[in-house]
């Protein structure tokens, strides 16, 4: 039996990085997933490569930013697989700049990709969990929902939002069987991961250097956590923000002094 074996579930931003690896985990696990996306071609071959290994995962396009297709994705995952127990709202956009700077409509569909999704995912959503007698929401925020973030206004700004919506979701269904966490990533090596690397000053070695591991994190790292909070053996977790970011915020390294190297720094 796998850890969620039985169970269906819904994966937004499914088509590549962090989603397409929950996609493939969850249904290692033995749950049956869609991955929805706006990325046909790569979806459609995720859903492909991994039905010839067995396993039950179906591509749906969406657009997250539409309430109304997020409805129709969910009802297309219920008539097709029998109902929704796990939802993991992961879709994520680019764009900012220096606050002054940001074109308003750049500051609008950030917000609208990486916060009113997560709301429209769980507005569509959390009727049919009811329906199944209770499920697991996981929402993508990240560490810049902690904390500012030179350039990243409108992410940092939806990512905060996130870590609240997903407590007041808690609060509101948890005794209804619904619970709902938030997962807070640090760098991962994902296609953004790859755009940030194009502008930012840093190189990805000295990028890397900033963890606590001496590395950015894998897709399926992230995808592990969100295996585990949608299983029964997070059954006391709701409400939660789990910082996955190889220990990127673990410290300020303020002082400059390296990492020891196994032993006591000298």
């Amino acid at each position: 039996m796998g850890r969620v074996e039985g169970k269906v579930a819904l994966v937004t931003g499914g088509a590549s990085g962090i989603g397409a690896a929950t996609v493939r985990r969850l249904a290692e696990e033995g749950a049956a997933v869609v991955a929805a996306d706006i990325q046909d071609d790569k979806g459609e071959t995720l859903a492909k490569d991994l039905a010839g290994e067995g396993l039950r995962v179906a591509y749906r396009h969406c657009d997250v930013t539409s309430l109304a297709e997020l409805e129709e994705t969910v009802a297309s995952t219920v008539s097709e697989f029998g109902g929704l127990d796990v939802l993991h709202n992961n879709a994520a956009s680019t764009g900012g700049g220096y606050v002054a700077d940001i074109d308003p409509e750049v500051w609008r569909q950030s917000l609208a990709v990486m916060l009113d999704a997560v709301f429209f995912g769980c507005k569509a959503g959390i009727p049919a969990m009811l329906e199944r007698g209770g499920g697991s929401i996981i929402n993508t925020s990240s560490v810049a929902g902690f904390y500012g973030e030179m350039l990243s206004a409108p992410y940092a700004t939806a990512k905060a939002g996130v870590l609240n919506l997903t407590r007041t979701v808690a609060i509101e269904y948890g005794r209804q069987g619904i619970r709902c966490n938030a997962i807070c990533p640090g760098a991962v090596d994902t296609p953004l991961l790859a755009l940030i690397h194009q502008v930012s000053p840093r190189t990805p070695a000295e990028m890397a250097d900033m963890h606590a591991l001496g590395r950015c994190l894998e897709p399926r790292e992230i995808a592990n956590v969100v295996l585990f909070l949608a299983s029964d053996e997070s059954s006391a977790m709701t409400g939660a923000s789990l910082v996955v970011d190889g220990g990127l915020t673990a410290g300020t390294r303020i002082t400059g002094f390296p990492q020891a190297g196994g032993g006591a720094y000298r």
